[in-house]
Formats: structure tokens, C-alpha cells, sequence
């Protein structure tokens, strides 16, 4: 009788140790995948690479040209109209940084137009009515003298 008590109890055990194992094997996590991460959002372009062009806030005349505008990239010149035509002035050595700009460009009849400023936004805008660069606007004439200076605002548009 004691012997098969001590049978009964074994099987037990055995029965008893079998459902702790299929239970424990039930529970096992599936394998660990790693999950790819998505893409690193692109960064943003800055003000200093956009390309397109700027408009004053105040539009100035030298000589019948009207100063209309100023470009930074693809290439860099300012553009002066008059009567409808364009004229454009290439720039000899910008520096078109992101905490500055520094133009010379050579306007024939008109002379030399300086621009020295920095971007008031760094990061490129798709605002079309906030300034986003503040520089000073010098023009002398081909005998050096100083014949417009002024400090102005300019916007940003996106190429046409």
C-alpha cells in the first residue's frame, strides 16, 4: 500500500511537472524583432540657400533704373528695371552666409551697388510677407562718390 502511494505520487509529480512545461512553453514571447526606424525627417533648408529672390521694401531710382530686386542662388546679382527692361548686375565674390551677406555687384552707367546684411529668419519660410533680410543698400557711382544708402527689408519669393 505504501508502495503504491509513493507510485501514485511520483506519477503525480510527473503529470504535475509535464503541465508546468507545456504551460511554460505556451508562454514563451515570440522572438524579438527590431522594428526599422522610420526616416530622419529631411532637414530644413536654410534662408542662406534658398533659392529665389528678394524684393525691397522700398524700391529707390539711380538714373532711370529702378532697384527691383536681389538675387542670392542659383546666381547672384540685383536687378534693376527701367521702362519695363530688365538690366542685371552679376556680383564679383558674394558672401552669402547663414549669419551674413555681402554683395558687390557693377551696374554699368550707375556705378557700384554694396549690400551688407544678415537673414532675420534661418530657416527658409514659405511666408511670402515677412522680411527675412535686413541689409544695408550703398550705391556709389563710378567716381566713388555715395549716391544712395540706406538700410532696408527685403522678402523672399520662390523663383518664377
Amino acid at each position: 500500500m505504501r508502495r503504491r502511494r509513493l507510485v501514485f505520487l511520483v506519477l503525480f509529480l510527473l503529470v504535475l511537472a509535464a503541465a508546468v512545461v507545456f504551460v511554460a512553453i505556451q508562454q514563451v514571447p515570440p522572438p524579438v524583432t527590431e522594428k526599422p526606424r522610420p526616416p530622419a525627417p529631411p532637414p530644413r533648408p536654410l534662408q542662406a540657400d534658398a533659392e529665389g529672390y528678394y524684393e525691397p521694401g522700398y524700391q529707390f531710382s539711380l538714373s532711370g533704373l529702378q532697384f527691383t530686386r536681389l538675387t542670392l542662388h542659383p546666381e547672384t546679382y540685383v536687378t534693376f528695371v527701367r521702362s519695363g527692361t530688365r538690366h542685371e548686375a552679376g556680383c564679383v565674390d558674394p558672401v552669402i552666409r547663414t549669419d551674413r551677406v555681402q554683395l558687390r555687384c557693377d551696374l554699368e552707367r550707375v556705378g557700384t551697388v554694396m549690400i551688407d546684411g544678415r537673414f532675420t529668419t534661418r530657416y527658409a519660410t514659405t511666408r511670402l510677407d515677412i522680411p527675412v533680410l535686413s541689409a544695408f543698400v550703398t550705391v556709389r557711382n563710378p567716381r566713388g562718390e555715395t549716391m544712395y544708402r540706406a538700410q532696408d527689408a527685403f522678402t523672399w519669393h520662390p523663383p518664377k
